[in-house]
């Protein structure tokens, strides 16, 4: 539920050769996943559209904040009806992109999802807060082409009300594993579509400008 800064949590360049700039973004991106209640199971769906801002103050390290709303989704077979997102994500650079090199790069984040749905007549309020640990490795292409891979490990408590009983429950995997693509094109501007099909299945498609 937090998505990385500007999708990837990447700079311009992964060579360490970028300026100190700043990124704007817009995401697009939805996630499939089962929740635990105990001995109940539920699988949520999730829809939203994020905005970020952040800032690379080094080639190497770089943070941001994103906000939110989701859109559409369910919760077992309740309909969500509104809610939003919030996060915090730091990214790291360990390893630079070299000519025969891919780089690695590492993100942090801790973010908060709220929701109202209900399997009664009656809408409860949906609360998840999510801290999120990731890795992707990737390589530039013919300069404008930069395929990853990632994975992702998460954890943290989701509070729901079942049945007019308050209920804990945490998400089934705590894993998240995929690819993406980020296209450079011209006026500063990152294209990125990630596919995550193992674990938490997510996909995400995103603009990031650099400024």
């Amino acid at each position: 539920m937090s998505p990385p800064v500007g999708p990837t949590g990447l700079p311009g360049q992964c060579d360490g050769s970028d300026p100190p700039t700043w990124q704007v973004s817009g995401t697009v991106s939805g996630f499939s996943t089962d929740i635990l209640f105990g001995g109940m199971r539920l699988a949520v769906q999730q829809l939203a559209t994020t905005a970020s801002v952040g800032n690379f103050p080094s080639p190497r390290f770089g943070w941001s904040i994103t906000a939110g709303g989701i859109v559409a989704g369910k919760i077992g077979d309740a309909d969500i009806s509104g809610g939003g997102t919030a996060s915090g994500t730091v990214s790291w650079l360990p390893v630079y992109e070299g000519p025969n090199r891919p780089f690695v790069a590492v993100t942090g984040s801790f973010g908060v999802g709220f929701a109202r749905a209900g399997v009664d007549a009656m809408p409860h309020s949906w609360w998840a807060f999510d801290a999120r640990g990731g890795v992707a490795v990737g390589k530039t292409l013919a300069e404008h082409w930069v395929p990853y891979l990632a994975v992702r490990g998460f954890g943290g408590p989701v509070y729901w009300q079942i049945a007019g009983t308050d209920v804990t429950g945490s998400d089934r995997y705590h894993v998240t594993a995929g690819a993406g693509l980020t296209v450079r094109l011209p006026r500063s501007l990152d294209l990125t579509a990630e596919g995550m099909p193992l674990g938490e299945r997510s996909a995400a498609l995103g603009l990031t400008l650099h400024l």
